[in-house]
């Protein structure tokens, strides 16, 4: 029985650096290792070098599969399996909506999953660092993340801000905010937003026009948020006073000295300086609001 362990350790060390060379593990290798460590199916394995060092690894997600057509889930582990092992990594009991997407910001990989929560959904996200897994500091403060270039993304806030009744804030509400990957200091970061009055936002060519139109349809003017990636957030509502009354928002792009509108969304709740402001940066206005 001793013999034949040893022999079957030394076929798994075989196929994991089998090929072994630049890229190091081969993608065979790393599975055979995985396979070796769990009972469940391996529903995804995601081969890569994801900290560009010419070493590959992998993130898998081991479980089961739930549901039907698009209310299908996933039930498991997230793994991460490396030339140094394997190592389990998180599980989520309300699961995960699709498995495992891989972006690339700067010179890095990132695997990034979706989970599902109460009433909404956040992203775990992992990468590579000095060989081994790092969640990263997005990770659970939004969900959906979309892609915009190599290095800037959004995240979506999901929660109840649609109106509020006698103090009570109520109406399940969706809205992006705005991510950056810093490749200098190697993480992710927020673009904050500074607070800016009605008065400098009308000094924008185009802003008059908006800010008119959303006080003409009754309503009033809330905070103003100025961002470093140009976008501006204006929240309006409509009623009575701050424990009874409608909100919505307005977004704008800055370009030079002229704003556009990229959405208008009535009943569609309010933005927030930040998102995550343990990393949010606060940018420093432009000319045209001194």
């Amino acid at each position: 029985m001793k013999k034949i362990a040893i022999t079957m350790l030394a076929l798994t060390l075989l196929a994991v650096f089998s090929g072994c060379g630049e890229k190091g593990p081969t993608e065979e290798g790393l599975r055979a290792m995985l396979e070796a460590k769990v009972s469940e199916q391996i529903l995804d394995f995601k081969y890569d070098d994801y900290d560009g060092d010419g070493v590959f690894e992998a993130f898998a997600f081991v479980g089961e599969e739930q549901g039907l057509g698009e209310y299908k889930s996933y039930i498991g582990e997230i793994w991460f399996i490396g030339a140094d092992g394997t190592e389990k990594l998180e599980s989520n009991e309300h699961g995960y909506w699709g498995l495992i997407n891989v972006y690339t910001f700067g010179k890095n990989k990132f695997a990034v999953l979706n989970k599902y929560a109460a009433t909404g959904g956040y992203v775990s996200v992992w990468s590579v660092h000095s060989g081994g897994p790092r969640h990263e500091n997005i990770s659970n403060a939004g969900g959906g993340l979309k892609q915009i270039d190599d290095r800037n993304f959004t995240l979506w806030h999901s929660t109840y801000d649609f109106d509020v009744t006698d103090g009570i804030w109520t109406g399940h509400t969706w809205k992006d905010y705005w991510f950056y990957w810093d490749e200098q200091f190697e993480t992710f970061k927020e673009y904050g937003g500074a607070k800016i009055t009605e008065t400098q936002l009308r000094r924008c060519n185009g802003a008059a026009a908006v800010l008119n139109a959303i006080q003409e349809e009754g309503d009033a003017i809330g905070d103003i948020f100025y961002r470093g990636n140009g976008i501006i957030n204006v929240n309006h509502f409509r009623g009575y006073d701050e424990s009874n009354r409608v909100n919505s928002h307005t977004i704008l792009k800055l370009s030079g000295t002229r704003v556009t509108v990229l959405e208008m969304e009535s009943n569609s709740g309010i933005y927030q300086s930040a998102l995550a402001p343990d990393i949010a940066v606060y940018p420093e206005l432009p000319g045209i609001f001194n």
